[in-house]
């Protein structure tokens, strides 16, 4: 009969429970970035120009529409429109690039108010810290859990962090599936 020695695998656990609440840490710190973020994005909001219209082709305008409809397909192969299609096409490519130039300005002064204002920053560090937690998550599922505690630990990271939502959940989950294998194991 096999003794187990339970202290060497609680200890071995230890470093599960460590990581764990190092992942409660960055967890804290992307909830306060995320609220940073939140009130530097509506701080930055109340600055943005109206959005201008979405461009919207306008109807054919009758005489356009009948001189359209009399073009044969050999004028429209050799390019000959009826000069009022003709006209009328330029305005409205003329219309749809003023409608793209203004939504243009639009986007970079939105750009400009959200660097100079901070959104930017904010973001980057709420990304930064995103990333740490994920880091964290995948070290945690690295580590071989040695009690049902450690499996534990496991599967809350595997609820806070997504990871049936993100990536490849299955690199998590194997792991948890090893873990309780081994654990089964050992109780037979």
């Amino acid at each position: 009969m096999n003794m187990i020695n339970h202290s060497h695998f609680e200890s071995a656990d230890t470093e599960l429970f460590r990581l764990e609440k190092e992942l409660e840490q960055a967890r804290t710190r992307r909830e306060r970035a995320a609220k940073v973020c939140r009130k530097v994005g509506r701080r930055c909001e109340k600055l943005y120009p109206p959005r201008p219209s979405a461009w919207k082709e306008p109807d054919m305008p009758e005489d356009v529409r009948t001189a359209f409809n009399a073009m044969t397909i050999a004028d429209m192969a050799h390019n000959k429109r009826p000069a009022i299609y003709a006209a009328w096409s330029k305005q409205i490519e003329e219309q749809k690039a003023e409608n793209k130039a203004l939504q243009d300005a639009r986007t970079a002064k939105w750009e400009e108010i959200n660097r100079e204002g901070g959104v930017d920053a904010a973001e980057e560090a709420f990304n930064a810290i995103c990333d740490e937690e994920w880091e964290i998550g995948k070290r945690i599922c690295a580590v071989p859990a040695h009690t049902l505690e450690g499996v534990t630990v496991k599967l809350r990271v595997s609820d806070i962090l997504g990871l049936e939502d993100f990536g490849d959940p299955n690199a998590a989950f194997l792991s948890i599936a090893t873990d309780i294998r081994r654990l089964a194991a050992r109780l037979s």
